[in-house]
This record gives structure tokens, C-alpha cells and sequence, in this order.
């Protein structure tokens, strides 16, 4: 979630997303797009609960959902099943499928700029997601589930912070397929030259050990190092 004055972006939405974001501080009426990465359960099933209580919340004004141009159809399926697509008194849904990759800005908002990238995450089309604040220059990079490709090393390059999946530690590589090791999100974080690395989507097994994972992403990338926290707001 990246919120301004403007508004906010929600990218990706897992379970219970209005609740969170009340928890969060974040008024859900102020939400400008939504940015769905991957139609995997834990990043879009939540989308349906959203705009169900967007609807009780009163919402009139349009709402932008982005994502790849393979998941328009699926998406839009889904949301039919709910009684949500072209629902007589609803807001407008205006869903829009985006190619990911160098070019014009995916969206603005405000000062927000997005762009994204192709990433790895197996057969499941996916991007990666840059978010500039401009006139300032902070930015910040959500790599979303991906083993380690050159495409978010270059999304990243020079951005202040990387949220990087580190599904599980080295020593369990080959567990998961399409994701990314704590190692090897210091490796890129390290080679895109990021000032910080979030650690994120640490899979629930090894939720004991995240300073474990912490520091194996340490031993590559000599920049700040934290597990992303929910719920935790994190300043640019």
C-alpha cells in the first residue's frame, strides 16, 4: 500500500483487506487503483471482500484495478461469480490489463509514478512493481513472488528500497519452485544497489528463524536489512 495525499495504491490484495487497511489507518474510500500482480490466491482473493465493502462503504467513483493482460479475464470471471461485475448500482470497475516493461508509466497518482517489470515465478505471468515519489526521488521496488531474474535487478536499480520475496533459506533451495531464497534477495538487492532490503512472503515454516533468514540476506547485501512487518508503516 503506498499512500499520499492524493490517495492510495493497493497492490495486491490478500484476506480481510478493509479491515487491514482500517488497522492500518488508511481510510479504504481513499483508495485510487488497485494493482493485482498475479492471480495466485494470496495476492488477489481478497479482491471480491474489497469492493464488496467499497459498495456498503458508499463508494461512487470509478476504481482502476490493473493487471497483467492474461488475468483480465480470469479476474473479471471471478468477480462475476460474486455478483460484482457490471452489478446494477455499483461503481464503475474499470479493470485494465497492462504489459509490463520499460515504457510510459503504468499509473500516477499525485506524486506516485508506477512502473513494472516481467519477473520469474514459474508458468504464472507475473510483474514486478516500481513506485517513484517524485519531485523527491525515493522509490521503492516490490519484486512480488519471483526466483531471482534480471528484470527486477534493473526495476531496482538505484531505488532506495527493495521488497524482495525470501520464501525460505538457502539450505532448503529447490523446495519451492519460482521463488527466491534470503540469499539470493541479498544478492540482488546488493547487485541493484538499493539503499534497504525488505524481506517479505517468508514462507510459514520458517517463521521461527526470520533473523536467521535476516542475516543470511545480510552476508551478500552490506545495506539495511528488515523483515517486513504488517501492518508497520515504512516511511520514504
Amino acid at each position: 500500500m503506498f499512500v499520499v495525499a492524493e490517495g492510495a495504491v493497493l497492490v495486491d490484495c490478500g484476506g480481510s483487506p478493509v479491515q487491514k487497511l482500517r488497522r492500518a489507518g488508511v481510510d479504504a474510500r481513499a483508495l485510487g487503483c488497485v494493482v493485482i500482480t498475479h492471480v495466485h490466491p494470496d495476492h488477489a482473493y481478497g479482491l471480491p471482500a474489497l469492493l464488496q465493502n467499497l459498495l456498503l462503504l458508499g463508494r461512487t467513483e470509478p476504481l482502476p484495478i490493473l493487471c497483467r493482460p492474461e488475468h483480465v479475464e480470469p479476474l473479471r470471471s471471478v468477480l462475476a461469480a460474486f455478483q460484482l461485475w457490471e452489478r446494477p448500482g455499483m461503481f464503475a470497475l474499470l479493470l485494465r490489463g497492462i504489459e509490463p516493461g520499460p515504457g510510459a508509466p503504468a499509473l500516477e497518482l499525485g506524486p506516485l509514478v508506477l512502473t513494472t517489470a516481467p519477473n520469474a515465478h514459474g508458468s504464472m505471468p507475473n510483474f514486478a512493481v516500481r513506485v517513484d515519489v517524485r519531485p523527491r526521488g525515493a522509490s521503492v521496488v516490490y519484486s512480488s513472488d519471483t526466483e531471482p531474474c534480471e528484470s527486477v535487478v534493473a526495476l531496482a536499480h538505484g531505488a532506495d528500497t527493495l521488497i524482495h520475496e525470501a520464501t525460505f533459506p538457502a539450505r532448503d533451495r529447490g523446495r519451492f519452485g519460482a521463488h527466491s531464497t534470503a540469499e539470493e534477495a541479498g544478492m540482488i538487492a546488493a547487485r541493484a544497489g538499493v539503499r534497504r532490503l525488505i524481506l517479505a512472503h517468508i514462507e510459514a515454516d520458517y517463521h521461527a528463524e526470520v533473523e536467521a533468514l535476516a542475516a543470511e540476506a545480510r552476508r551478500h547485501f552490506g545495506g539495511v536489512v528488515e523483515i517486513a512487518q504488517e501492518l508497520v508503516p515504512y516511511p520514504l
